[in-house]
């Protein structure tokens, strides 16, 4: 793939030569910027849309490392390799972990700083192109995909719910609570109501989920310059799911109960105006009796995966069609493969899925899915024992290579493998 002459790349090192180098190599397939200093690269970064940047890591003031995470806050979108010496490949291993994509060592390769640089652009364009086609994706009414008598009672239960009725929707992680939460949002609003997802975890620290449900007022740290409004006011008039109501926490329950809140740092009481929906696993009467009585005056229980296994065609066969269109891709599966998926057990439940088939329809290098295809952890657990070929090729495979380092001595490799040299001579 040809990478487009409108990518702009941004390299950023003290020395001139470097930056010449580079500029060499890159001018004419793209637009490049030069910086010297990590305080330019700030101000280009803050001028300029760039979409890649080769960023020293050891330079005199702001270095690399510090640069790397400014220019992250700047734009979080920005794809950014680390340029480093020889000797100092473990800070580049530290950059990487704060987000940079990949490193290059100096002198550098050009093949392959032009090969790197097309493939990170290239992913990046493909995946912007498929996020706006997802975008679209999700403007469309949510549907919930199957024909078991489970899905159906959900359906027939969405329609009895009154507009005041607080909605407690169970669940397995990762079945399609939010779908739920959604066609009850779309019951009741019109279509430019907001919605807004909160998905809570144990390690989600109290503060942060004040900030991100009533938001906070100018000056209420040193760094908030201006009031930032939360869920709670940026959903008014509409619906806010609160997924995985297990951990949340006493003091932000019994606000959302009383039905009005303040910001942090702030006085004035607001009064909750959006429709709270919450989701939880089948714990929650147990773990919190009240947060359960509050929130289900409505309740309702989506099944596990496994519970309704006679729709995995349908949610296959969809959600191929979904990625397909999202990336582009015309793509079908193959019977063994689908006979594969049909008899995993799926513990992670839709959203695993989903997640493989996305992942099935990237890789794909064919306009069809085989058993080849599908993950090995899905092979080796399906109930049609579909990995059984795979673990003897790998045990083949391991039996032939022992033999060779054992220079074809049976004796010796039957010993290696702790085996009987008459096994050794059926497995061969």
């Amino acid at each position: 793939m040809i990478a487009s002459p409108m990518h702009s790349i941004l390299v950023v090192d003290d020395e001139l030569s470097i930056r010449e180098s580079f500029s060499l190599i890159l001018e004419g397939k793209y637009k490049v910027h030069l910086a010297a200093s990590g305080e330019a690269a700030l101000k280009t970064a803050a001028d300029q849309k760039l979409d890649m940047t080769y960023l020293d890591i050891r330079m005199p003031g702001m270095d690399g490392i510090e640069a790397l995470k400014r220019l992250r806050e700047i734009d979080p979108d920005l794809e950014i390799i680390m340029v480093t010496a020889v000797n100092d490949v473990q800070n580049a291993s530290k950059a990487i972990k704060l987000g940079a994509r990949d490193y290059v060592v100096k002198p550098f390769d050009v093949e392959h700083v032009l090969k790197l640089t097309e493939q990170i652009l290239s992913k990046k364009a493909i995946v912007s192109e498929g996020s706006s086609i997802q975008k679209k994706i999700q403007e469309k009414p949510p549907a919930l995909v199957g024909q078991n008598e489970k899905i159906s009672a959900i359906i027939k239960n969405i329609d009895k719910i009154q507009p005041d009725d607080q909605v407690l929707i169970i669940g397995a992680p990762g079945t399609e609570k939010e779908t739920v939460a959604r066609l009850i949002h779309d019951k009741f609003e019109d279509e430019n109501a907001p919605f807004g997802t909160l998905n809570l975890s144990p390690r989600m620290s109290l503060a942060k989920i004040k900030k991100l449900l009533f938001g906070r007022e100018k000056g209420s740290t040193t760094v908030d310059l201006a009031a930032k409004p939360g869920l709670l006011e940026q959903c008014k008039g509409g619906t806010i799911f609160i997924n995985d109501l297990d951990p949340l926490p006493v003091e932000i329950f019994k606000i959302l109960s009383s039905g009005e809140f303040e910001r942090v740092g702030g006085l004035t009481k607001i009064k909750i105006e959006a429709r709270l929906v919450g989701a939880a696993t089948p714990n929650l009467a147990n773990r919190n009796k009240e947060i359960f009585e509050f929130f289900s005056g409505v309740l309702i229980e989506v099944p596990a995966l496994k519970e309704r296994s006679s729709d995995l065609p349908l949610l296959i066969n969809h959600f191929l069609d979904e990625y397909g269109a999202q990336y582009r891709k015309e793509i079908k599966i193959e019977s063994a493969a689908l006979d594969a998926l049909i008899g995993y057990s799926w513990p992670g439940n839709t959203r695993q899925l989903k997640n493989v088939i996305e992942r099935l329809i990237l890789t794909s290098t064919d306009n069809a899915i085989g058993l080849d295809d599908l993950p090995l952890d899905i092979l080796l657990k399906t109930t049609q024992g579909a990995g059984s070929g795979f673990i003897a090729a790998f045990e083949r495979e391991y039996i032939q290579q022992v033999l060779a380092r054992s220079g074809n001595n049976k004796t010796q490799a039957a010993a290696f493998l702790e085996i009987n040299p008459t096994l050794l001579e059926v497995k061969i």
